[in-house]
């Protein structure tokens, strides 16, 4: 069995200090300040992450259920796992080129839209400065941010959940060090 954080308290406060500054500034990039081992397919951001924000009262949906993967996170967190994406808290997508359809993960309700999955996409690179624009909370005018490996359909189906606010998916994005949020409040600007 592999170890998680080496000091599970502090580096998990530290981890959630900038998965919260993440949100709050959406596009930017944050370095995470303590990375643990971590079994195939997940990369060490990705299961600081998830270290970080699931326990016993969470779900999580993982696209490559690998044995020694989900020994690891039920060992370390407690996290219930579930079969169906619809039904997570948190989904984990490590191969986005085949992640299901934005839509079909639960997006919350009218009376409570802070219910929808949170989704943790990982991905080869993230740059700052270049790639797509971004605006909205949090962005004083825009951010650019060039995110490798989404499916060439993954921004019109974002697109498209912004007639349902506040209905949606608030979204993380990791590489091997860093993460990045997409809250369903940022916008991709039209080039």
């Amino acid at each position: 069995m592999l170890a998680a954080f080496e000091h599970p308290v502090f580096e998990s406060q530290a981890t959630f200090r900038e998965l919260l500054q993440a949100m709050a500034r959406p596009a930017q990039p944050r370095t995470l300040p303590a990375l643990p081992p971590s079994p195939p397919p997940i990369a060490p951001a990705v299961m600081a992450v998830l270290l970080t924000l699931c326990d016993a009262d969470v779900t999580l949906w993982l696209q490559q259920a690998d044995a020694q993967a989900l020994h690891y996170l039920r060992f370390h967190t407690g996290v219930k796992i579930v079969p169906d994406h619809a039904q997570a808290d948190f989904a984990l997508v490590t191969v986005p080129e085949a992640m299901p359809a934005l839509d079909t993960f639960s997006l919350g309700d009218p009376y409570y839209p802070d219910r929808s999955t949170s989704l943790i996409v990982q991905v080869p690179a993230m740059h700052v400065g270049e790639g797509d624009r971004f605006s909205g909370p949090g962005i004083e005018h825009e951010q650019r941010l060039a995110i490798e490996g989404l499916p060439a359909s993954f921004w019109q189906q974002r697109a498209a959940l912004t007639s349902r606010s506040p209905l949606g998916l608030d979204m993380y994005f990791a590489d091997t060090t860093q993460v990045a949020a997409l809250p369903r409040t940022t916008h991709r600007l039209e080039s």
